[in-house]
């Protein structure tokens, strides 16, 4: 029996939403307003999850994907979606997020700011299968090979090629690359699923690489890579944290120094530092800053960041953040923090509502987490504005910088 349903809206994951028997029914790469033929994947007792198998009707931002992959691949969901109206999306997304689960009332214009949409990704996780090495569709285990991804820097599109032509890959499980300096600097990482020839990888890839590792060890060239984001050097190791879009980063970089208006007597607390990359490209504007992150490969590169700066007046500490803070008397002013997807834990709150710092700058990868900590932190901070910066072209991702104020007893009269 033939399926028909309208799109009416698009899901904070990127999904067209639709009604089939008064269900609620997403459907992945559709726009609103298209009519589409579906066929059902999954039916629960109040929803529908369906894919496309004809359209009836397009909509007039829909546009032609060049990517053979896209409809199966899942590595990116909005490529069929002009890039400024994926903006205005990703923009109108994160607005709705704050306000339906942080209570935060937007009354200011947002800026989104944008990136270049191809070729910007500097690391990839690719899989092997059977000689095989690609990308997983995605929710499975099923191995998408592809010849290139359209969001990976084209050093790695190379790298990948040369992938294709080594008689080792049976060896391995998958494999890591890393590319920054417009693929000046290149990092390979194998992970092995039985014994891997090593000098193998060596004689076939020491012409294409900066470095090579297997597992933990580094095998040929250099341990590290360099990133440069403005005036600031990155040496940064594989375990170590960096984003994904060198390009975009400087962008990002630049609105949290411009939040965070820093002054020379300033004492900055940079929470989940990683390498140290902020805390270092905002150092020389202010006193001092302490750093903080629980991966001890990521300090290690934090510190040979601070010698390759030529940095005093940082500190970091390795450990998992509420411990240190525990631990560790750091007297600040300003904080930034930029916590994985899960946002910040409890006990990192409650030390933010005891240290009161005059304001907090909170990088959020994820805007549900970070309108929930938003929403638990408003007795002491209030949300004073946030800019929304796309990291993450062609995905239904927005990277933002918030920024929350000290509330005083003369702000709607309480405190």
């Amino acid at each position: 029996m033939e399926k028909k349903i309208e799109i009416v809206r698009l899901d904070h994951n990127g999904r067209g939403i639709g009604y089939l028997e008064g269900k609620i029914t997403f459907v992945p790469n559709t726009l609103p307003g298209e009519i589409v033929e579906i066929e059902t994947i999954k039916e629960k007792k109040n929803l529908i999850e369906a894919k496309v198998k004809k359209y009836v009707l397009c909509s007039k931002d829909r546009i032609d994907v060049e990517c053979p992959y896209y409809s199966y691949c899942g590595g990116c969901n909005l490529m069929h979606l002009e890039y400024k109206n994926q903006l205005k999306y990703k923009k109108e997304k994160g607005i709705d997020i704050l306000k339906r689960f942080g209570g935060v009332d937007i009354k200011q214009d947002v800026n989104i700011l944008e990136s270049p949409h191809f070729y910007y990704r500097n690391k990839v996780v690719l899989h092997v299968k059977n000689g095989k090495i690609g990308l997983y569709e995605e929710d499975s285990h099923h191995l998408v090979e592809i010849e290139k991804c359209m969001l990976l820097h084209p050093k790695i599109n190379e790298l990948l090629t040369k992938l294709k032509t080594v008689n080792f890959l049976n060896s391995v499980e998958k494999i890591m690359i890393r590319v920054f300096q417009n693929g000046k600097d290149s990092q390979i990482v194998f992970y092995p699923q039985e014994n891997i020839p090593k000098e193998e990888i060596i004689h076939s890839l020491k012409n294409s690489v900066t470095s090579i590792y297997v597992d933990n060890q580094c095998i040929y060239g250099n341990s590290e890579i360099c990133e440069k984001i403005g005036d600031r050097i990155y040496s940064v190791l594989p375990k170590s944290f960096f984003q994904v879009n060198s390009i975009a980063v400087q962008t990002l970089y630049d609105e949290v120094k411009n939040y965070l208006d820093p002054q020379p007597t300033d004492k900055v607390l940079d929470l989940y530092c990683g390498a140290g990359t902020i805390g270092l490209y905002i150092a020389p504007y202010v006193k001092f800053v302490y750093g903080i992150e629980i991966v001890k490969e990521a300090i290690d590169s934090a510190h040979k960041n601070k010698e390759l700066n030529r940095i005093s007046n940082i500190q970091f500490f390795v450990g998992d953040t509420k411990e240190v803070l525990k631990k560790e008397n750091l007297m600040v002013n300003k904080i930034i923090v930029d916590p994985p997807r899960s946002g910040l834990d409890s006990k990192t709150k409650e030390y933010l509502k005891t240290l009161k710092p005059e304001k907090i700058v909170y990088v959020s990868c994820n805007p549900i987490t970070l309108a929930r900590d938003i929403k638990e932190l408003n007795h002491t901070y209030q949300f004073s504005k946030i800019t929304f910066v796309d990291m993450f072209p062609n995905t239904d991702h927005v990277e933002s910088v918030c920024l929350l104020v000290l509330k005083t007893k003369n702000m709607n009269g309480c405190e």
